[in-house]
């Protein structure tokens, strides 16, 4: 594994909110020249702490969408039932993402839909496919209040009395 120093972390903080920086000016802003700067981003590729580079749409830009954060439970917790309900959700693309949870209900899921009638469309059709789901409560978001700036990677990383402090 990468032991990641404050070089690496600096170049992940600007990296999240900036993929499209060029080596340069990447380079220029953790204070080393473009090539180390550039074996050090091909590193973190390398070694999966950078997983994707994807640019951040503005649906409303784009027409009308409905975002919708559901809550599910299913009704049977084997292994099996897990799986089955993952990798039906996988497939469909209305689901921006989903989280395995611990708490009240099994999933959280992030949903992008284009209006409420669609949303009803894809919850039924969740239900009706016999993938698990018990209870399905979708919750419409309002208004985002706070948009993604990018992991607390400082704090993540600090050291703590289990982990040693990291390298410079």
């Amino acid at each position: 594994m990468l032991k990641l120093d404050r070089i690496f972390i600096r170049i992940l903080q600007i990296l999240q909110t900036n993929g499209r920086i060029s080596n340069l000016d990447l380079s220029e802003a953790v204070n080393l020249s473009p090539s180390p700067c550039l074996e050090r981003v091909r590193k973190l590729e390398e070694n999966g702490m950078i997983s994707q580079y994807i640019a951040d749409i503005d649906l409303d830009k784009i027409g009308a969408n409905l975002h919708v954060m559901a809550e599910v439970t299913l009704g049977s917790h084997l292994v099996e039932d897990f799986k089955q309900f993952e990798a039906a959700i996988a497939e469909v693309d209305e689901v921006i993402s989903c989280y395995k949870i611990a708490g009240p209900f099994d999933y959280s899921l992030d949903m992008i839909c284009r209006d409420i009638p669609h949303f009803n469309s894809v919850k039924e059709k969740l239900i009706k496919d016999s993938i698990g789901i018990e209870t399905f409560r979708g919750h419409i978001v309002m208004e985002r209040t706070k948009s993604f700036a990018g992991y607390p990677l400082d704090s993540l990383t600090a050291p703590t009395p289990l982990r040693g402090a990291f390298s410079d």
